[in-house]
């Protein structure tokens, strides 16, 4: 066995936007999102099943604040900024970071315009996808509260 990873290494931004990536690196991509970490291995691959990839181009807006929260991404490649002219905060994202769950979970609009600062690849699970999911299979959603009441800090017993 020695060193070998299980899975290929993420290939270019150009073989990315074609469509190369497996499930298991969608997947791996997945697990690596805080929110999902602690999901098991089986769910982790019907995350990636449902996962498709795509492309931006350097200065492409990938969604607009106050859209609706159809799809989030995880960045395989690239930069993405995001920018809230509400609050006029700014943020930069970079592989393996997430945009967009929040307004997929809570179907609330976008809070902010996520644009490619360079040419960017990515996977992208829809709202309709993830919640369909999500309603048939429990252990997700379980997992997924655990890191909510975490995040929170409710889980200290009294």
């Amino acid at each position: 066995m020695g060193d070998q990873p299980l899975y290929s290494p993420l290939p270019s931004f150009e073989a990315t936007a074609k469509g190369v990536l497996t499930t298991l690196q969608k997947a791996e991509l997945v697990r690596g999102l805080e929110v999902f970490s602690q999901v098991a291995v089986e769910d982790l691959y019907r995350l990636g099943s449902i996962a498709r990839e795509v492309g931006f181009p350097a200065g492409g807006v990938i969604f607009r604040e106050g859209d609706v929260g159809d799809a989030f991404y995880v960045v395989v490649r690239g930069q993405v900024e995001l920018t809230c002219q509400e609050s006029g905060t700014r943020e930069l994202l970079g592989s393996g970071q997430a945009m967009g769950l929040y307004s997929v979970l809570t179907r609330e609009a976008r809070g902010a315009t996520a644009k490619a600062l360079e040419d960017t690849a990515g996977i992208c699970i829809g709202a309709e996808d993830l919640n369909s999911l999500l309603s048939t299979n429990m252990e997700i959603v379980a997992s997924m509260f655990k890191y909510f009441v975490r995040k929170l800090g409710l889980d200290h017993h009294p």
